[in-house]
């Protein structure tokens, strides 16, 4: 049976380029960023909470971690999507992608490759990016 181990990299390495991104260029984080922040920590903090957590959970607990790929592609790369070749497109397509994926759906064969598409995609973007072109 094949399971989706290559995918879980592809999503884990996808939103990390982009972490990496923010904080190789100083990206502040746009107020509506830093409400989803503050939401999503606060939520881990009631979770943990509720299940007699005590100990830290993850190694590196930066503000960055608790966004997800549209506010980390809005952050850096937010165009007229219909337009523009932007990473804000990218992560309209990796969302259904990664969500099936983060709920433990066994994706398709075909849903693996559209995935490594976006993956890759977000790869140049960022490339491009650090180039200077488009951005």
């Amino acid at each position: 049976a094949s399971f989706n181990f290559a995918s879980y990299a592809d999503c884990f390495v996808s939103e990390n380029l982009i972490r990496e991104f923010i904080q190789e260029k100083n990206i502040p984080l746009s107020d509506v960023a830093q409400s989803e922040v503050v939401k999503w920590k606060d939520r881990e903090m009631d979770n943990k909470e509720k299940g007699n957590i005590s100990i830290e959970i993850r190694k590196h607990s930066n503000d960055l971690s608790y966004l997800d790929m549209d506010y980390l592609a809005n952050l850096v790369d937010k165009k007229d999507p219909a337009k523009e070749a932007c990473l804000s497109r990218d992560a309209r397509e990796y969302k259904p992608l990664r969500d099936g994926l983060a709920h433990t759906a066994r994706l398709t064969k075909q849903a693996k490759q559209k995935l490594r598409t976006v993956y890759d995609n977000i790869k140049g973007r960022i490339v491009k990016l650090l180039a200077g072109e488009g951005g």
